[in-house]
């Protein structure tokens, strides 16, 4: 118990460190992630700077990335099972439960920014985990 608030205040004293450092235009020029890790539980972030959500295709390079990274961490998530055939299956299907809906964000967003110029969705990567 003491070690999760430990682990709590280290990330609050991060956080706050990391925005009194940083001026407004250097916010604006690059995402802060602070994130209190937990090292038994698998995570993968999901990039997708780097397409155009607006057209079909980088659509489905999201989802084809998405899939590749609920695979990569659910195998890793039972990988010590002795029989993970239901176990991968049930966290396959959390994963998506998990990602899909930012998947929908990140495409509305990209909707938005190419039919008005601007949204007011954040830009984020995808977190793909197992909890």
């Amino acid at each position: 118990m003491s070690e999760k608030i430990t682990s709590l205040l280290a990330a609050c004293a991060v956080t706050f460190v990391v925005f009194a450092a940083t001026t407004p235009a250097a916010a604006q020029q690059r995402p802060i992630v602070v994130t209190a890790v937990e090292t038994d539980i698998p995570v993968r972030y999901v990039s997708y700077r780097d397409l155009n959500l607006a057209r079909t295709g980088d659509e489905q390079t999201l989802v084809k990335r998405v899939r590749l990274a609920a695979s990569d961490v659910c195998t890793e998530s039972v990988s010590n099972l002795a029989t993970p055939g239901f176990e991968y299956i049930s966290c396959r299907s959390h994963a998506w439960r998990g990602a899909r809906p930012q998947i929908d964000r990140a495409v509305l967003r990209a909707r938005q920014i190419a039919a008005n110029g601007w949204s007011a969705i954040a830009p984020v990567a995808i977190r793909i985990s197992v909890r």
